[in-house]
């Protein structure tokens, strides 16, 4: 009679695992031998699946989850995002948690798309010229009816992490001038930027283009209230982060009243609860001419999937391996 294997290590997904996940968690099946690997269903509290995981895999952790799984050890979440996880629990029972960034690439791509769209007047030119209304040269317009160019502008990326990386690269292309902000100094200056700020207000004052890339958290909520916006005559407010980080009534004022010259916005206030149809504020920012919309998709394509993928599966592995991860979070930071 053959022994059953010892299993050392329990590894719950807490999530739907298509076919893309599955083959993957095959291949670490076959190389850790000694990991017993299951599957639980988001929606639940995760029943036997987590109540003795060490390590859980999976965005969507309630409560309940974390209390149900006493043994748990690691969290890796498959996006980057953190703040909505009970943080409490976690730093109290001291569970490690991991996330990645392999949508940076594509947050940044959309960012930009939003950009050139406010200041190259594309979703207003397109809409006009299906009613059959021309601007610009070949009617005879001035330089007051075209667009802008990106040329010779500055751009101010607030939280140069992973996204701020590709952002300062793409707007380069463009010769945008980058500058970043930081909480912690850094002894180089990262590829792409031209400068480095470590005062917020320093760092706006730089830049016509402001580009919001920070985590929610207790230091970000609200971090550009009613005062800092009235600061910000002229300017581009381009919000991928979260939209608590920007407040919400003083957001619309400060559009309808043109202090802010536009606004980009991928991150919302609300979102449909069940469905596909909701008002994204409680003030009517969509009925504005001066802002561009977009449904908090820039992180979700299926290049970024993939890459979310790989990243949770490679801290995973590295966790098995050595108990090292490829990106750890600080859990009471929220980031």
């Amino acid at each position: 009679m053959i022994p059953e294997k010892e299993i050392f290590v329990k590894v719950a997904f807490h999530m739907k695992l298509n076919t893309a996940w599955k083959e993957e968690v095959e291949r670490l099946r076959t190389e850790f031998t000694d990991v017993e690997f299951v599957e639980s269903r988001e929606g639940t509290d995760g029943g036997d699946a987590v109540a003795d995981a060490d390590v859980i895999v999976g965005g969507k952790l309630t409560r309940d989850v974390l209390e149900n799984a006493a043994s748990l050890r690691l969290i890796i979440v498959p996006f980057a995002g953190i703040s909505h996880l009970p943080l409490d629990i976690i730093v109290e029972r001291s569970i490690r948690v991991a996330n990645c960034h392999g949508n940076a690439q594509y947050v940044a791509e959309r960012t930009v798309g939003m950009i050139l769209a406010f200041y190259g007047k594309i979703i207003e030119y397109h809409n006009d010229l299906r009613e059959n209304r021309w601007h610009g040269f070949w009617v005879g317009q001035g330089l007051d009816d075209t667009w802008e160019s990106l040329d010779g502008k500055t751009a101010a990326i607030l939280g140069a992490g992973h996204i701020g990386h590709y952002l300062a690269r793409f707007l380069h292309a463009f010769d945008v001038r980058v500058v970043g902000f930081k909480r912690r100094q850094v002894d180089d200056l990262p590829e792409h930027y031209d400068a480095m700020y470590y005062d917020l207000d320093e760092a706006i004052e730089a830049a016509e283009i402001i580009i919001i890339a920070l985590p929610a958290t207790s230091a970000t909520n609200g971090l550009f209230d009613a005062r800092r916006l009235a600061g910000m005559q002229g300017k581009l407010l381009v919000n991928i982060g979260r939209g608590s980080i920007v407040e919400e009534k003083a957001l619309y004022d400060a559009l309808e009243a043109g202090t802010l010259r536009g606004a980009c916005i991928d991150t919302w206030y609300r979102y449909p609860d069940g469905g596909t149809h909701g008002a994204p504020s409680a003030y009517p920012v969509q009925e504005l001419s001066n802002v561009v919309l977009s449904p908090h998709a820039a992180g979700f394509t299926w290049q970024s999937v993939r890459n979310n993928r790989d990243e949770a599966l490679e801290n995973l592995a590295r966790f098995l391996k050595d108990g090292e991860l490829l990106n750890e979070t600080t859990p009471g930071s929220a980031y």
